[in-house]
């Protein structure tokens, strides 16, 4: 699964006096992450069972830990029609592969694999081959899958792979479910990408913070910077906490697809705020294979986009780049 960087929600939670709405929580563990739900209504009803159901059932379209999921059935190559939620993603990765001229790929699970970067725990087992990797790159290209209708079109020997994709569309499916009950005040986490909506319980503007791209920071001075997020989608993606080092040499799991070794540029993390959390998560994580200078020239076509890179500069040291639209949310 993608890693990222941790978002870490600053609430209050207290609610108003001047009125009967209640602010309900929801937290518990899915998509191998964390989630933490937080919405406000009148009554407040527990969505708990049927935010579950929505968890399940996005697994069983989209998961590749999942045998029984749409996904591995088709990677597979059984016979199988395709979902609501497979197509919407699966167009979602097209747009974002077309855009970022191939950089962001859900094609590279074979590569990913190669890598070893799907096990718990990554050993000194693996043997830097580049004619194996280069073997494989015939079986990478999202340019070679096609979707009709409900059928997928999958070369033999590819794999789709929507783990870069998938929890930022969990977080939209949740946020559609919310606001179907007729809730307009929430903000959802799953896996540290986001969604805020409204108002937090004080009549506020949502607050999050973004953590500094590094595992050894002291806990006080875990932020980056904190920001308000009103109706916005934030994602992170981040290479400084899964990686491979052999003999000295660190791999991120991030894959370049063109090249199929893990992308070797200055970026550590990439923060994107946007108005879909399925597209924030995918633009991320194409800002980490395009790296800094790219990904600038990306955004200023793109004025729906904004972003924070966190990057070092020749001497090792961090530098960081904030879009305008960015930097005017940041309160600290």
């Amino acid at each position: 699964m993608k890693n990222i960087l941790y978002l870490f929600l600053l609430i209050l939670c207290a609610c108003s006096s001047s009125d009967n709405r209640i602010l309900v929580k929801n937290s518990g563990e899915a998509q191998g992450a964390y989630y933490h739900i937080q919405y406000m209504g009148n009554g407040g009803k527990d969505f708990h069972f049927q935010i579950d159901s929505i968890f399940k059932e996005i697994d069983s379209s989209l998961s590749i830990y999942k045998d029984y999921s749409l996904i591995s059935k088709l990677n597979k190559g059984e016979d199988v029609k395709t979902d609501t939620l497979f197509n919407t993603v699966f167009k979602g990765a097209q747009k974002v592969f077309l855009e970022s001229e191939g950089n962001f790929d859900c094609s590279v699970s074979p590569l990913v694999n190669a890598w070893g970067f799907y096990k718990d725990k990554l050993g000194d087992s693996l043997v830097i081959d580049s004619a194996k990797f280069r073997k494989i790159l015939p079986y990478v290209g999202f340019d070679k899958i096609s979707l009709i209708a409900d059928s997928l079109v999958l070369p033999k020997g590819m794999r789709l792979d929507f783990n870069a994709i998938a929890q930022g569309y969990t977080v939209d499916v949740i946020a559609q479910f919310l606001q179907a009950k007729g809730y307009s005040n929430y903000l959802i986490e799953v896996g540290g990408e986001l969604l805020a909506k409204g108002k937090n319980a004080d009549g506020n503007i949502w607050r999050v913070g973004v953590d500094k791209p590094s595992e050894n920071i002291n806990k006080n001075e875990r932020f980056q910077f904190i920001l308000d997020l009103e109706d916005k989608a934030l994602a992170t993606s981040g290479n400084y906490r899964k990686f491979y080092e052999k003999d000295g040499v660190k791999y991120a799991h991030t894959i370049n697809p063109f090249t199929g070794f893990p992308t070797q540029n200055r970026l550590l993390s990439v923060t994107v705020i946007h108005d879909n959390c399925m597209l924030a998560d995918a633009y991320a994580t194409a800002f980490m294979v395009m790296g800094v200078r790219r990904s600038k020239q990306f955004v200023k076509s793109h004025p729906e986009i904004e972003i924070y890179l966190v990057y070092t500069n020749k001497n090792g040291k961090w530098n960081t780049f904030i879009s305008a639209d960015l930097q005017k949310r940041i309160i600290n």
